[in-house]
């Protein structure tokens, strides 16, 4: 960690702590000082742990701008947002009650839901999910119809979904070449592969980076929708706090009108203070710019961040028993828990 980030991080550590313990003397003072026209009264923050489905970088850029900006400690609330990673099972911990609250795509949430895993969803950052098939630009896959005789990359948890577009295509399994996958879309290139199944805003950002220019297929186009980010909670904190699920709600809905309006401040935050080490300030700013318009879609337009469109669940719901991923014996009204986000917005409008 360079002295700039620790500076950084030690100045944001130190602003919390005199909002949490602002009544205590100089500490009262120095909150009034350094947050103008917010609260300067002492108040106690109730402690809320919230599990990311991945690292820390800009993917979750608008939830560490509002913990730097204050609009959790303004609603209340101390948050802690622990990492995910390759070796960590974000459900399971929410599940086992290590945190309270998480973030997932969705199809792990609709597998976890069916096994009797008592979760609700209740927002979502990304309304349409960047989850594309990657082409190179001078050879692009247009359509389901384009992928017959092509090597695609693909995860097996993914490959369902891919096998019942091109049933519904009218195609076969066979007709395309499926291989292993790697987090790294290098193969496409070296025109070892044809197309890559992963994110635009991360994978499409990373081969662009590399001056490599692609076509990006949304899997949402193709009859695939599909959200992430998609925020969930126990159902039992939900019975019995849900109005600190409504208080982060709307620190969260601030963070990311933030984080969107402001990119360069957002991967500034990341790269310097809350990311995992590694990033870089470009590849940053380039994901949140990328991931803003699949943000601000669908349910979130007007400015209705991580709002929730209960229909379009069903539909996700439909589409993953349809291809055989979960049986749907659960519908969009019990998975999901609209009013938290709802009153959020209300209370932030």
């Amino acid at each position: 960690m360079t002295d700039a980030r620790k500076l950084k991080e030690q100045a944001s550590i130190n602003r919390r702590t005199a909002l949490k313990w602002g009544g205590m003397g100089l500490a009262g003072f120095g909150a009034a000082a350094i947050m103008p026209g917010r609260m300067a009264f002492a108040q106690d923050l109730t402690d809320l742990s919230f599990q990311l489905s991945w690292l820390k970088s800009i993917q979750y850029g608008g939830y560490f701008a509002a913990l730097d900006n204050g609009f959790f400690e303004d609603q209340g609330l101390d948050v802690t947002f622990v990492s995910g990673g390759p070796n960590i099972d974000p459900l399971a911990n929410v599940a086992a009650g290590q945190s309270q609250i998480g973030d997932r795509p969705i199809g792990p949430i609709l597998v976890a839901k069916e096994k009797g895993i008592p979760i609700k969803v209740i927002g979502t950052v990304y309304q349409k999910s960047p989850f594309a098939i990657m082409s190179p630009a001078d050879k692009p896959i247009t359509s389901v119809e384009d992928l017959e005789g092509k090597v695609l990359s693909t995860g097996s948890s993914s490959r369902p979904l891919i096998e019942y577009l091109l049933r519904e295509a009218g195609m076969s399994p066979g007709d395309v070449q499926m291989v292993p996958h790697s987090p790294d879309p290098a193969g496409l290139v070296a025109g070892q592969i044809d197309g890559y199944l992963g994110y635009s805003t991360n994978q499409g950002v990373m081969l662009q980076s590399r001056g490599f220019e692609i076509h990006s297929l949304n899997v949402s186009d193709l009859g695939v929708p599909e959200t992430t980010g998609t925020i969930y909670a126990r159902e039992d904190y939900l019975a019995e706090h849900g109005d600190k699920a409504v208080d982060f709600l709307a620190g969260a809905v601030e963070g990311w009108k933030w984080a969107l309006a402001h990119p360069e401040e957002t991967a500034t935050l990341m790269v310097e203070t809350y990311g995992a080490p590694g990033l870089e300030f470009e590849a940053q700013v380039a994901e949140i710019v990328a991931s803003k318009p699949l943000i601000e879609a669908g349910a979130a337009e007007g400015g209705k961040l991580l709002n929730i469109d209960v229909a379009l669940f069903q539909k996700i719901i439909d589409t993953y028993a349809a291809a055989g991923l979960i049986e749907g014996n659960f519908s969009a009204e019990e998975l999901c828990a609209p009013q938290y986000i709802q009153d959020a917005l209300a209370r932030v409008a």
